[in-house]
């Protein structure tokens, strides 16, 4: 028993770092999944989609993981309601760690002015983590004269595989126009136990994100070679957690039914640092949005970030999509 408390124990621990490590990773590449950030953009011009994201990050020497995040919301535009559904699985084979997690968002629209709204939100999730021993070398596995590992292991800890479940509350605000968006998140505001353990307690830091948006149009009178309906997207957010905080920017050019932009995150840890770059690309196609992304990483102190492939697929249920004659725009309050 004392081993089996001491595994826990361990493996808690691990877990705390393992999240400080990969909380970077709880970000979307593309902006088209910004309610990963800001709940409240599932109520967004009252409008309904469904998308999936698909993320591949390679921190190098062969250690590698995956993210799949599958969302949808449904508007209630007489209720002046929506309701949004988050499912994320983040995976890290190598080690053994799998996340699952989903999320139920209420948001409610109320109207502040001619032309501007505000969002209020709350989400509830649920969320498991599980570790997979057999991912892990113990003690009996490694030969040190001959140099190799043996595949399985006799400790009868390597047969224990540990388990943990918590539920999360978070609140969400927004507000926007057709012209800007500013928001803010309070994440785990219940402070769960993430522990292995239930005789111990580690609470998950609460965490708060600011984020911000603005589009203008950059060709209104149709002059030059850029199409008639082009414009710029800038966003800009933050997200700190314990010690942790991350700071995003994106700049894309809407060029009609094509985007193509630049990403710049800087993360934080403590005294550790790094910078990252991507580029983001998009493309509108009658109810669909396909988006494509990359990042690498251009500066790091004491560890790895890694490279991070993104593909995503969205696909709206709004009647009025078809008819918005090439108009691209991302914020828009045509619905309503």
């Amino acid at each position: 028993m004392i081993k089996v408390a001491h595994l826990y124990r361990t493996l808690g621990f691990l877990l705390l770092v393992m999240e400080v490590s990969f909380a970077q990773l709880d970000f979307p590449v593309t902006t088209s999944a910004l309610q990963k950030i800001n709940p409240s953009i599932h109520g967004m011009n009252l409008s309904s989609k469904a998308g999936l994201l698909f993320s591949n990050f390679n921190y190098g020497d062969g250690l590698s993981s995956e993210n799949n995040y599958m969302y949808g919301n449904i508007a209630f535009q007489n209720l002046n309601f929506s309701i949004g559904v988050d499912v994320n699985s983040f995976s890290l084979n190598q080690l053994g760690l799998k996340k699952n997690d989903i999320t139920l968002t209420y948001v409610y629209k109320l109207q502040l002015g001619f032309e501007s709204y505000f969002l209020g939100g709350l989400d509830l999730g649920i969320a498991s983590q599980t570790v997979d021993p057999g991912a892990l070398i113990f003690q009996d596995q490694l030969n040190l004269q001959l140099g190799t590992v043996l595949s399985s292991s006799i400790d009868p800890l390597a047969r224990i595989k540990p388990s943990t479940n918590y539920f999360d509350v978070g609140v969400s605000g927004l507000i926007y126009t057709e012209k800007f968006l500013v928001g803010v998140h309070l994440g785990h505001i219940n402070t769960p136990n993430v522990s292995f353990n239930k005789e111990s307690e580690i609470k998950k830091d609460m965490s708060f994100s600011a984020l911000g948006a603005f589009e203008f149009e950059v060709n209104p009178y149709g002059r030059g070679i850029l199409p008639e309906n082009t414009y710029f997207f800038g966003t800009v957010y933050g997200i700190s957690q314990g010690e942790s905080l991350r700071v995003v920017s994106t700049q894309e050019l809407q060029l009609s039914n094509f985007s193509v932009g630049l990403m710049q995150s800087l993360f934080r840890f403590n005294e550790s640092s790094s910078t990252e770059l991507g580029l983001l690309t998009s493309l509108s196609f009658d109810k669909f949005l396909f988006n494509l992304s990359y990042s690498f990483n251009s500066d790091t102190t004491s560890y790895n970030t890694p490279s991070i492939f993104e593909i995503g697929l969205r696909f709206s249920f709004d009647r009025f999509s078809q008819n918005r004659r090439g108009v691209y725009k991302r914020l828009n309050i045509y619905n309503l």
